[in-house]
């Protein structure tokens, strides 16, 4: 009986531990990882920051161009992979034309915009019986394992957790591979960012802050922070600074990055 060879789907944010896999395979630590058997996926939200894209960019190109498969999904292009009533809409679109939010709790923007396309997507790829012949490759840190709920799972891979890397090991595997700085990646906004990172969308991006602005709007009820709108907790926060001044200094806030 021919045993059929695994298939390893990895899947890409963007960030510091997707980076740090990249690095990984770069630097010989994950050898069950190769051109022939791995696909690596990103899924775009359509609403990721400007800076995750580039990087994005920046790694997988010279991935494709040495010859390992890479995939982005997009909705308004991916259609079949995403929830059927959002028509092709990207998370941006789907909030500020059906008025949905962003929700900490319910996670529905990552379940509709990023696992579920990245399942279908995968389903399709390896057919009936997709658990059994690939592996998804989700890059949760040492620190996240509270978070990995299929470890143990033939058809899940933690690297990170299995070899204990953590957030500043991460860093360090980048910098030995020669990959680019990478940063925290999600969407520009994401309901679980820091306050350091709405601080500065509004310093930096003040045209994408402005539409997260416009989704509170749309929705009417719900806002980012509990009973505050995004203007409100700017201007709150601005007040706890000992003047105006204080707040645009790039040290303010950005240590929490």
């Amino acid at each position: 009986m021919r045993v059929r060879m695994k298939t390893y789907i990895f899947s890409w944010g963007g960030g510091v531990n997707s980076t740090a896999i990249l690095a990984m395979i770069k630097l010989g630590m994950l050898p069950e990882l190769n051109k022939d058997n791995t696909h690596i996926v990103f899924a775009d939200t359509g609403a990721e920051m400007p800076y995750t894209y580039e990087h994005t960019k920046v790694c997988l190109n010279p991935m494709a161009h040495d010859g390992w498969k890479v995939k982005v999904l997009r909705p308004w292009v991916d259609m079949q992979y995403y929830y059927k009533k959002f028509d092709g809409m990207t998370l941006e679109e789907v909030c500020l034309n059906k008025g949905w939010i962003p929700s900490a709790q319910s996670k529905w923007c990552s379940v509709h915009f990023k696992r579920n396309p990245i399942s279908a997507w995968r389903k399709e790829l390896c057919g009936k019986e997709w658990l059994e012949n690939s592996v998804l490759v989700i890059g949760y840190g040492y620190e996240e394992k509270h978070r990995a709920r299929d470890i143990g799972q033939e058809h899940t891979m933690y690297p990170l957790i299995d070899q204990h890397i953590d957030r500043n090991k991460c860093i360090e595997l980048i910098e030995v591979a020669k990959l680019p700085i990478a940063r925290k990646s999600g969407c520009y906004f994401c309901p679980m960012q820091s306050k350091a990172q709405w601080v500065e969308l509004y310093k930096k991006f003040p045209d994408l802050f402005k539409k997260a602005e416009d989704v509170e709007k749309k929705n009417g009820k719900y806002t980012f922070f509990k009973g505050k709108s995004l203007s409100e907790k700017i201007e709150y926060w601005k007040s706890r600074t000992t003047c105006e001044d204080d707040f645009f200094q790039e040290k303010h806030c950005l240590c929490e990055l």
